[in-house]
């Protein structure tokens, strides 16, 4: 049976591989089925009709549509009407595997269904059990993904989320023959995990890494980590076992107005300067947003090599402000923040201070090698 299953856009949102999409392919190609992937976050501009005209040449008899937003969700599954011979399951699922389990169970029910097979009460896939992803479905070289170095940088679930909130990790040892199975196969060095931070259970992650370096697979991957979790110890065995990027998601709010949350942060960047590890972060910004140049002006002073600013756009919305202003506002205080920290680092705070107001603001980064 052929059986298409796509990806909607997702916006506002990094376009990462569709991993649980791809999950679900790989166990509907156990099934003998014939499976195609069709990623429409990868061209998001492309009017529904458009991507989906592809879908007349394969002709499925089912399809799968997935996306995180319901309205995106419902105006493909109308634009899928015309077709009278595909049956369509829409599905909300994400595009980083953490709802892998869920999901799997819940399209395979519906294809028993389909077929006249009773289902019992559904019971989530084991994740560890669960085959992987189908990456050959998908086009990696596609994704936007680059390593600190610029090299391809593909996705890697490390663990699921479960109904009642909380994240189950693999086994290291199903992770680390992944890994050595993808670099194999795809000759991929790089990956990226995603959403679910690395630093969640101490034990497991120390097993993680120890397995890395004694697999010496030649990889290297950036994962979120809490920084409240991170030791100069840690740290270490974290560069040994290959991290080249450490991200931490920020609340500026609750962190910049709190003296123990801004040490913590401190030390977790000067650990990874150690070892020439990239920090980046995460900020989300909320209401009340006449504070922003504050809390962006003091995330400058932190060192970190990139920020990404975060405005919902509901949040926005409910006072008047524009989501793509803001943060175009946030990125330029947060540049002008930072080079006037580097000023300060090089001079001191009275004269670095003193030249960046004689400079003005619009001094860039590269032109400290010139004073």
């Amino acid at each position: 049976m052929n059986m298409a299953l796509i990806a909607l856009p997702c916006k506002g949102r990094p376009v990462y591989p569709p991993l649980t999409l791809a999950y679900v392919a790989t166990l509907l190609e156990q099934r003998r089925h014939i499976v195609r992937i069709y990623d429409l976050g990868l061209d998001p501009q492309v009017k529904l009709e458009t991507a989906f005209q592809p879908l007349r040449n394969f002709r499925p008899q089912v399809v799968i549509i997935s996306g995180d937003a319901p309205e995106v969700i419902e105006s493909a599954v109308d634009a899928l009407h015309e077709n009278k011979h595909a049956r369509v399951l829409s599905v909300p699922m994400s595009r980083s595997g953490v709802d892998a389990s869920p999901v799997c169970t819940e399209v395979l029910q519906w294809l028993d269904r389909q077929r006249g097979v009773e289902a019992g009460r559904a019971v989530p896939l084991d994740l560890d059990q669960l085959p992987l992803p189908a990456r050959h479905l998908l086009s990696l070289e596609s994704y936007n993904l680059r390593a600190v170095g610029g090299e391809l940088q593909t996705t890697l679930l490390i663990g699921a989320l479960e109904t009642d909130g909380r994240f189950v990790l693999r086994s290291p040892t199903k992770i680390v023959a992944e890994l050595r199975s993808v670099s194999h196969e795809f000759g991929l060095r790089h990956y990226l995990i995603a959403d679910v931070p690395l630093t969640l259970d101490r034990a497991w992650l120390v097993e993680l890494l120890t397995r890395l370096c004694d697999a010496s697979l030649g990889i290297n991957w950036e994962a979120i980590a809490q920084t409240e979790q991170l030791d100069a110890e840690l740290v270490a065995h974290m560069a040994r076992a290959g991290c080249e990027g450490l991200c931490f998601d920020l609340d500026a709010a609750s962190v910049f107005e709190s003296t123990a949350a801004r040490e913590a942060l401190r030390r977790a960047v000067t650990y990874a300067r150690q070892h020439n590890i990239f920090v980046r972060a995460n900020l989300k910004l909320e209401p009340p947003y006449e504070s922003i140049p504050h809390l962006v002006d003091v995330a400058a002073t932190f060192g970190l090599d990139d920020v990404r600013f975060d405005v919902a756009g509901a949040d926005a919305a409910s006072v008047g402000a524009d989501e793509t202003q803001l943060r175009e506002m946030a990125r330029q205080i947060y540049d002008q923040g930072r080079d006037r920290q580097r000023l300060i680092n090089r001079f001191g705070s009275a004269l670095g201070s003193l030249i960046w107001k004689l400079r003005g603001p619009r001094l860039a980064a590269s032109s400290d090698d010139d004073l």
